[in-house]
């Protein structure tokens, strides 16, 4: 660097030339801000890969929360008990026989409510596939074919608020049969039944009729 008005080199930064008192102009370039601008994009990124974390796992949470009912489960009736299956416990199925009355295929309410979750034939042997009962944690009554048809297994336990294929890692939540592991489309099928005086009631006709989906 070399004084513009008398020529000695003085040193880089100097504001006054040594020799003929001569002041240099301080120049504040776009260069001299350039090492801050990687930091701040480098901030910026960090700040947007927080946020998109932060509404990743928001979504996920509601989405566990707001949790809809399987359709076939959202109509079934209710009752006043609910359950809290704990988080460790499994629960096998308990068999049971179920009773004809005239076109329902009928089991008590409280059979169902001592075994958590229990397993029945048609009880005229039309249907081979066996049926499962059990009641939501939140008092919802489900009655489904006792099938994976992945697997092909026909017995499932409950654990934590999850139906598990007892053949296979599937399961699924037992509100809105989502799956957790695999088999998407092969949850124990939910069949439509009522609840009459004490009874759960399924349609004879609507059992026998259910083919399997794959």
């Amino acid at each position: 660097m070399q004084c513009q008005q008398c020529g000695t080199s003085v040193k880089q930064g100097t504001r006054f030339c040594p020799q003929c008192g001569w002041r240099f102009e301080v120049q504040t370039s776009v260069d001299a801000l350039a090492p801050s601008a990687p930091a701040s994009r480098t901030r910026w990124v960090y700040a947007g890969m927080v946020v998109v974390m932060l509404i990743g796992g928001l979504s996920i949470y509601l989405k566990v929360l707001l949790r809809e009912y399987h359709p076939v489960i959202a109509d079934q009736p209710e009752v006043v008990v609910q359950f809290n299956y704990g988080v460790e416990q499994k629960i096998p199925s308990v068999p049971v026989t179920a009773q004809m009355d005239g076109d329902a295929v009928v089991l008590p309410l409280q059979t169902v409510l001592d075994g958590k979750i229990v397993r029945f034939f048609d009880p005229e042997g039309v249907q081979a596939v066996p049926v499962i009962a059990y009641v939501t944690p939140e008092g919802k009554i489900v009655t489904a074919m006792s099938l994976s048809e992945n697997c092909r297994s026909t017995d499932f336990y409950l654990k934590g608020h999850n139906i598990h294929c007892a053949s296979c890692p599937s399961y699924w939540n037992m509100s809105s049969l989502e799956a957790y592991a695999c088999c998407q489309m092969f949850y124990p099928d939910p069949i439509p039944s009522t609840l009459v005086n004490g009874q759960i009631r399924i349609d004879a006709g609507v059992l026998r009729k259910w083919k399997t989906r794959g």
